[in-house]
């Protein structure tokens, strides 16, 4: 790949990453030679991950993590350092509560896993890898808004709250950290997931209707999309950028409002 080697000697930790756009980092993180620290709830298909990576060449430590608890968060950065030294990147990637909800059906505990599965946990890793990207003055930390903190999804409140909650972070964040080395940024990915595969699968206008809001005319792959974009962000290439959102979606949203 023609990024093969830009991370050689460093050390990323991924949340979120055993399916879709988490796991495409993950992989685009080890192919350009880091060492990758993959962590998520459901172990099992984490570690389908983790023998892709090593099959291909790279280093990888799967560690489940519920990313609300913090204790959890935590223990993922030290098993992360007590293995690889360090941790040089960051990608924030995991979120739950993804369900559309009436607004009069949204219950505490839904708007609870939304804001501790997203903003909160997102804090907590940037928290826990800090001390480790001062120390050595060089960090990279991506973390992972949605076009949907924007309006025009129905029916995500809580999730457009939580994706609000972590692009405003990384703005914050950027402010402090970035006179440090460690760059702060935030992207909204809009690339293809499995569900909308099937729902495009269905017909042809289904198909059309998905592509019709991208104006390159296709939705984006999370591995040749996206991957090239995450690497370029985690590498010396992108020192001088900060605190900037990356809309990686086809055009689709046209930059912030």
């Amino acid at each position: 790949m023609a990024y093969q080697g830009v991370l050689d000697g460093k050390v990323a930790v991924v949340s979120g990453a055993r399916r879709g756009i988490g796991k495409a980092e993950a992989m685009a993180l080890a192919g350009a030679g880091a060492k990758v620290v993959a962590c998520d709830i459901a172990y099992d298909d984490l570690l389908g991950v983790q023998a892709e990576i090593e099959a291909a060449g790279g280093q990888c430590l799967a560690l489940q993590c519920d990313v609300r608890e913090k204790e959890q968060v935590q223990e993922v950065v030290d098993k992360a350092v007590e293995k690889f030294g360090t941790v040089d990147i960051l990608v924030n990637n995991a979120q739950g509560a993804l369900d559309p909800v009436a607004w009069e059906d949204l219950t505490d505990d839904i708007v609870a896993t939304s804001l501790y599965s997203g903003p909160v946990a997102t804090l907590r890793f940037m928290q826990a890898c800090l001390p480790h990207m001062k120390k050595q003055g060089w960090g990279r930390i991506i973390n992972t808004a949605s076009g949907a903190a924007r309006g025009g999804v129905g029916n995500l409140g809580h999730y457009a709250m939580a994706k609000g909650a972590i692009a405003s972070l990384t703005y914050a964040a950027a402010t402090d950290l970035s006179r440090l080395g460690i760059t702060v940024n935030v992207i909204y990915p809009a690339v293809v997931t499995d569900a909308m595969k099937d729902w495009m699968a269905i017909s042809d206008e289904n198909r059309r209707t998905i592509e019709s809001a991208f104006p390159v005319g296709y939705v984006g792959d999370a591995d040749k999309d996206l991957g090239p974009v995450i690497v370029f962000l985690a590498s010396d290439a992108s020192g001088y950028l900060t605190g900037h959102p990356f809309f990686i979606d086809g055009g689709a949203a046209y930059g912030p409002r």
